[in-house]
């Protein structure tokens, strides 16, 4: 016997929804000769879980412990057919059509995959038969939390800097100072957008940095929750990085870059309580021999609504100025419905997005343990529509960036030392400013 089982979503052929939308649909079932059931029922679950192995040492042995954790956000059930007191019904052949509807929490976190974790949510029509294995059919949905980076914070516009210095042997052969400075115009973005970066390099060291490495990261950190022990584990992901220029010795060179944030969720510290994401710039001065290179961060966050317009930039050193009518009225703000599909639709100067898998992530293995205190084993990754292996969808904006601000002082006290440099002995002069 032949049973087909379809899951559709009504105009949202993807399956992606933000939080506070009605998730309405319908289940087809095509069967070839009648069929007998006791019930057919749909669950929608939404669920964060996460999981990962340790050695640890107890009673001066080594073992494997599992840490473990959930928190559930939806729970919905219905029967198609039947209920929990039916016995036995009969499906005529045919085609056999359900319609849903669901409403999805807007309190709910984005969809998620990584190596120790996983937001998810999915549909799963199950029919329940009579002295038999039940037969599941499961399709997943994107969930988005709408995060407006305009109702998030005013620092979000300001632009943000950071520098570090590193010295190389020990005296008496201890080296002037490597220092970095890495300025960013705001820290508020979406994917789709350039993060312009200023990277000035003031190399007084005897050791040439041969290459800059310029990397956008996403720093993933993983809760445990009882009954498993209370644990914490991290991730860090690349998710995008390209090679920059390199800075001879006894030189200063200022650079302009801009590195893309591609498809992947938003920033989320307090919706989920057992898995956070964040992110950061990275630049890294990768130096000769065999010392230690230096690298230079600046956190970002990663919204779903872009910034509507952008600050001045303020030199450093100066507080910028603020209204304080301005800052009270974006406290008393509220963010777009939260029903709404199109919750940028707002500023009719920002396009709708596209819908990009985010091919940085990982899919969380359902492998099990031999370990005594390991749990039941995750489910196995649904799949796709197309039969593929689940990935969730985030908008993808094609929209303007911010350009790149100055770093600190620079025209002050940096290009009076300008004559102290000869720019034709720099072979890649077009690349960098000479300072």
């Amino acid at each position: 016997m032949t049973v087909t089982c379809e899951i559709d979503f009504d105009n949202n052929p993807h399956g992606t929804y933000f939080g506070g939308q009605v998730l309405t649909g319908k289940v087809t079932l095509k069967l070839d000769k009648m069929k007998l059931v006791k019930a057919i029922t749909l669950n929608i679950s939404g669920y964060a879980e996460t999981r990962w192995i340790e050695r640890v040492t107890t009673n001066r042995r080594r073992r494997r412990r599992t840490f473990y954790g959930r928190e559930d956000y939806i729970a919905s059930k219905t029967f198609l057919v039947g209920s929990n007191l039916s016995s036995q019904v009969s499906i005529e052949a045919g085609i056999h059509t359900y319609n849903f509807v669901c409403l999805i929490p807007s309190e709910c976190p984005s969809s998620f995959e990584g190596s120790h974790g996983r937001v998810r949510y999915m549909a799963n029509v199950t029919l329940v038969r009579p002295w038999k294995f039940d037969q599941s059919y499961t399709r997943c949905f994107t969930v988005l939390k709408v995060m407006d980076l305009n109702f998030d914070s005013p620092l979000l516009r300001v632009p943000a800097h950071s520098e570090t210095s590193k010295t190389y042997c020990c005296w008496p052969c201890k080296s002037d100072p490597l220092a970095l400075q890495l300025t960013v115009p705001q820290t508020g973005f979406v994917p789709g957008q350039n993060v312009p970066l200023s990277v000035l390099v003031t190399n007084d060291s005897h050791i040439p940095v041969e290459q800059l490495l310029i990397s956008f990261v996403m720093l993933v950190t993983y809760h445990s929750k009882p009954p498993s022990m209370p644990n914490t584990t991290s991730e860090r992901l690349v998710v995008n990085t390209f090679n920059g220029d390199a800075v001879q010795r006894n030189c200063k060179k200022l650079f302009s870059y801009e590195i893309r944030v591609p498809a992947t969720p938003p920033t989320c510290f307090n919706l989920c309580g057992i898995i956070q994401i964040a992110y950061q710039v990275e630049v890294e001065a990768k130096v000769k021999g065999c010392h230690n290179n230096e690298t230079v961060t600046i956190p970002v966050t990663i919204g779903s609504v872009p910034l509507a317009q952008h600050v001045p930039i303020q030199p450093r050193g100066l507080v910028p100025q603020l209204n304080v009518n301005e800052l009270a009225v974006e406290k008393v703000a509220t963010a777009p419905a939260p029903n709404s599909s199109s919750p940028w639709a707002v500023d009719e100067s920002i396009p709708p997005p596209n819908y990009q898998e985010a091919v940085h992530m990982r899919n969380t293995a359902a492998t099990k343990s031999d370990d005594l205190d390991d749990p039941e084993p995750v489910p196995p990754n649904t799949l796709s529509l197309d039969g593929g292996a689940y990935k969730p969808l985030y908008p993808v904006f094609d929209i303007p960036s911010p350009s790149a601000p100055p770093p600190t002082d620079y025209t002050q006290n940096y290009m009076a030392e300008r004559a102290f440099v000869n720019p034709a002995m720099d072979m890649d002069k077009d690349k960098g400013t000479w300072l």
